[in-house]
């Protein structure tokens, strides 16, 4: 999902703009989602992410479940079981 940002700015700014981003091969509107990008990664680099106070250390890694059945279960409820080679799934 992607929101959409407007940036107003001066008629002679963004002529500017658009002589770099042409210098560089890009159009404006890659350009300034680069420049924006790197900015946000050095902020973050500086400051850290602001994810870091809500996830802490939280980790969305499991472990493999143990249980040969419960393994078999998992496979068949993620719709795994239909893509195993030479297995017809019944899906038109």
């Amino acid at each position: 999902m992607s929101d959409t940002l407007t940036v107003r700015v001066p008629g002679r700014e963004k002529e500017d703009w658009q002589k770099v981003a042409k210098a560089v091969g890009e159009d404006l509107s890659e350009f300034a989602r680069k420049a924006v990008r790197q900015r946000v990664r050095a902020v973050q680099a500086k400051l850290g992410s602001p994810w870091d106070d809500l996830l802490g250390s939280v980790s969305a890694d499991a472990p493999p479940a143990a249980n040969q059945n419960v393994r078999k279960a998992m496979f068949r409820a993620c719709g795994w079981a239909d893509l195993r080679p030479g297995r017809d799934s019944g899906r038109a």
